[in-house]
């Protein structure tokens, strides 16, 4: 048998991870892959279906500030989420739906990002949405100060899941 090391992230992620860098300042830490049950704590009895996937659900990238208490999750949105067995896998399973509400509970906000049309970032929750342009720089700033107010954001709680 032959284990070997692989990358951490794809390109995709990679990119984004250098565009989020761009977004905070050294008060902040970007860490990728993380376990929901790394930075949240369960606080109550959630039904089995969201504990579950509590426990085997991570996220693409955790931004915290310097003292790692969490500010911001932003989940990768790529083109594989296109495919109709992602979307129906996804709906079906509900998993940005759990995420979501989890996250909700946690009192950690929640951002999308997704590239589209030739180098178009956008940035989305529920109730928001910034599009810039990766390749020309026009509205960059505007994502970038999304990144930054969610960061800005002081959490003076521990993070608890609460149903």
């Amino acid at each position: 048998m032959v284990i070997k090391s692989k990358r951490l992230v794809n390109t995709y992620e990679e990119r984004m991870l250098e565009f989020l860098q761009t977004c905070v300042d050294e008060n902040y830490k970007i860490h990728t892959q993380v376990s929901l049950c790394q930075f949240c704590e369960l606080d109550s009895n959630l039904d089995i279906e969201l504990r579950k996937f509590f426990f085997s659900s991570s996220v693409d990238a955790l931004i915290t500030n310097s003292d790692y208490k969490p500010c911001l999750v932003v989940d990768f949105q790529s083109s594989y989420h296109d495919y109709p067995e992602t979307r129906e896998r996804d709906a079906y399973g509900g998993k940005l739906r759990k995420k979501a509400t989890l996250l909700a509970l946690a009192a950690v906000p929640l951002l999308y990002s997704r590239v589209k049309d030739f180098g178009l970032l956008h940035l989305y929750s529920q109730s928001e949405e910034v599009v810039c342009n990766l390749f020309t720089g026009n509205r960059r700033e505007n994502a970038q100060a999304l990144i930054r107010k969610y960061c800005e954001q002081s959490f003076s709680a521990d993070v608890r899941v609460t149903a």
